[in-house]
């Protein structure tokens, strides 16, 4: 799975990473509360929710199973959200390595459902243009669990253009907004200039 999703009934969940290289990996686990601000996400050291192994060797060609517990009561109304950051730790190059080490480093999702059960996202969508003309289109989540956009589409009310498409791949949590704004090229179209 690319998340664990985590509740009172549910309070452990587990992934599996695999290393298809034939060299060992070290990689460190950590998980961070995550939060949003004005759009941005924000990521907090947290110990709400263990990750066990923390620090582990990924064989080569090998697996690991990591897991996941949650260390404090679920909130009444609201979907918590912690991101589980697995980071690559370099190791030392051989003396005659010519070429340029990349450390990796992924972030996933770990979502805590409310005591009330079952909690739903609700977007609402706004477009405005801002002090330099450009449409800004915000999405804002007044639901109780995140909301995934994958992409929108923006169409002029009369039908004079074709809709844009926009891929934008994010999550809006709960309580908060996401804003994109459309490029010069997509503004004269979707304004019919």
């Amino acid at each position: 799975p690319l998340r664990a999703e985590l509740s009172t009934s549910t309070q452990t969940g587990s992934l599996t990473l695999r290393n298809q290289e034939t060299t060992p990996v070290v990689v460190q686990a950590e998980v961070m509360l995550w939060q949003q601000a004005d759009g941005q996400d924000q990521l907090t050291p947290s110990r709400d929710v263990l990750v066990s192994p923390a620090v582990f060797t990924l064989p080569g060609n090998g697996s690991q199973l990591v897991r996941v517990a949650l260390r404090r009561p679920a909130d009444a109304q609201r979907e918590l959200s912690y991101r589980l950051i697995l980071t690559e730790v370099p190791q030392q190059a051989s003396p005659d390595f010519t070429g340029l080490n990349v450390a990796l480093q992924l972030s996933l999702p770990v979502f805590v459902a409310p005591l009330t059960g079952r909690a739903e996202s609700q977007l609402e969508w706004t477009a405005a243009r801002n002090a330099e003309g450009a449409i800004e289109i915000t999405a804002r989540n007044a639901g109780h669990a995140h909301a995934r956009v994958l992409y929108f589409t923006v169409a002029p009310s009369a039908a004079t253009a074709a809709a844009i498409l926009q891929d934008v791949t994010a999550y809006v949590l709960p309580g908060q907004a996401r804003t994109w704004t459309l490029d010069k090229k997509q503004n004269e179209t979707t304004s019919g200039n």
